[in-house]
């Protein structure tokens, strides 16, 4: 397979590659559904 030569067009605003310089809401959301699972297992079988 050859690999396409020619950049590929985009906007101003996209990057290359692919930034992520904020923390996601689901990433905050799964720490604390896996902190209250932890507590809730810990609470039934401590």
């Amino acid at each position: 397979m050859k690999r396409a030569t020619k950049p590929k067009n985009r906007p101003a605003n996209v990057p290359e590659e692919n930034t992520y310089p904020k923390l996601h809401w689901t990433i905050v959301v799964a720490l604390i559904g896996a902190a209250v699972a932890l507590y809730l297992f810990v609470q039934a079988n401590g």
